[in-house]
């Protein structure tokens, strides 16, 4: 059950993937989509500004929950393969959401703050960590050998996934979601190996 904030910053994400100008939106119109009254919207939120600050918050927690939920595969390639099928998941909304930002000039977008950018490397140190978990199950099972695994594999991994997958995002990959991930998965394996 989504909480009284919750539904007002629902309707204010899906103006923005609608690439509704912010600027034409306000706090009252937002309560009254929710069906809540304007004077609740001010027990959660100080401003529009403040609502659209929280908004990033609410949607970086939410693509956390998605990138780290458990992986359920038991092979390498499998779990490999689940992870990126979430990143692109991620990558996919993200998008939708950055385009119809950028399409719109908004003066009330406030830049990212320091809590932001915390979130955001938080999500970046565990992922840095499940991609260490996905990759040993690759050396337990003798997919990678760990002698071949430089000290520079790491990055090499990351140029990989996240070049592959934003071509792929930005519609300049011309594959299925799964031909991607496994070719990601192949020079991912040529690269170490």
């Amino acid at each position: 059950m989504s909480t009284t904030k919750d539904k007002l910053i629902q309707v204010l994400v899906s103006h923005i993937k609608a690439g509704v100008n912010l600027n034409d939106l306000s706090l009252s119109q937002i309560a009254t989509e929710a069906e809540i009254g304007k004077s609740t919207v001010y027990e959660h939120f100080a401003s529009k500004e403040a609502m659209i600050s929280d908004t990033y918050a609410y949607l970086l927690k939410s693509y956390e929950a998605i990138l780290l939920e458990p992986i359920s595969q038991k092979t390498f390639k499998a779990a490999f393969i689940e992870q990126l099928t979430r990143i692109l998941t991620v990558m996919k909304d993200a998008k939708v959401i950055m385009d119809a930002i950028m399409n719109n000039t908004f003066d009330q977008i406030p830049n990212l703050k320091p809590e932001h950018q915390c979130l955001i490397e938080t999500i970046q140190h565990s992922m840095g960590k499940r991609f260490e978990q996905i990759i040993k199950m690759a050396i337990d099972t003798n997919e990678i050998d760990i002698k071949s695994i430089k000290p520079y594999s790491k990055h090499v991994i990351q140029a990989l996934i996240s070049g592959i997958l934003l071509q792929y995002v930005k519609n300049e990959i011309d594959m299925s979601e799964q031909a991607v991930c496994d070719m990601i998965y192949e020079q991912i394996l040529k690269s170490i190996n």
